[in-house]
């Protein structure tokens, strides 16, 4: 997928939550008023069930499907791992109760001290890490990761420290997997080893120092992987006017 269509489909993604969140009450109370259910006592109750039980939650889901189809699509238009796909699910997973919070700003019922108490570490890596397959490497914007084997392994161990941190700190991944595979017992074991390797992430400190030292050599790596042709270009037009003249090409 093209970075143009790349972006085009966050948008569309973006615009579909937040109709759901924020207008889709709107539509309901509009459905409500014109069925005419409210002369018969009771009757309006299906109805408002079925439009904020059923279609506001799978209203929700959409655009997650959108973000997580467009961006494996990107992954692999640009020539990345396909372990950069999970890496993708992984934070998607652990940051996804974060964005049903953000509405509930717009209704008041949450200010900005209490979004940033329950913002999960794995949101900030996921939206860094989206933000930078959408630039346009197709058009001369040099390779993803850049051309630095130091930088790309920066990249890759500050994403693994990510990754690693959302899974201990999601109670969701500890209980999923015994519930796909009917087995109480491994999320039983999963869910008593999550507190303890998020101890050895943290270095027993169990806060989001470290989370966030990893966040911040993620998102410097990045920005500067893109800019690394650039370097390359720019340090050999400054030594060509030292080379000899017979060694220029």
């Amino acid at each position: 997928m093209f970075a143009g269509r790349y972006l085009w489909w966050m948008l569309i993604a973006l615009a579909v939550f937040l109709f759901f969140a924020m207008s889709f009450d709107y539509v309901t109370w509009a459905t409500v008023a014109t069925s005419s259910c409210a002369r018969v006592a009771g009757s309006c109750g299906p109805l408002i069930l079925t439009m904020t039980g059923t279609i506001k939650p799978i209203g929700y889901y959409i655009p997650g499907g959108i973000i997580l189809v467009i961006t494996f699509a990107r992954i692999h238009h640009i020539g990345m791992s396909w372990l950069w796909c999970l890496f993708v699910l992984v934070l998607f997973g652990a940051s996804a109760p974060f964005p049903l919070l953000l509405a509930n700003v717009w209704t008041g019922q949450m200010n900005s001290e209490m979004v940033m108490q329950n913002l999960p570490v794995a949101f900030p890596f996921l939206v860094v890490f989206c933000t930078y397959i959408g630039w346009s490497f197709e058009d001369g914007g040099g390779r993803p990761l850049g051309p630095w084997r130091w930088l790309r392994v920066a990249i890759r161990f500050s994403a693994l420290y990510g990754a690693m941190i959302a899974l201990a700190q999601t109670p969701a991944f500890a209980w999923m997997p015994g519930r796909l595979l009917d087995m109480p017992a491994l999320s039983v074991l999963l869910a008593t080893w999550q507190p303890k390797l998020e101890t050895v992430l943290t270095l027993g400190a169990l806060d989001d120092r470290m989370a966030y030292l990893a966040l911040a050599v993620f998102s410097v790596a990045l920005a500067a992987s893109l800019f690394g042709p650039r370097v390359e270009t720019l340090g050999a037009r400054l030594m060509t006017p030292f080379m000899l003249r017979g060694s220029r090409r």
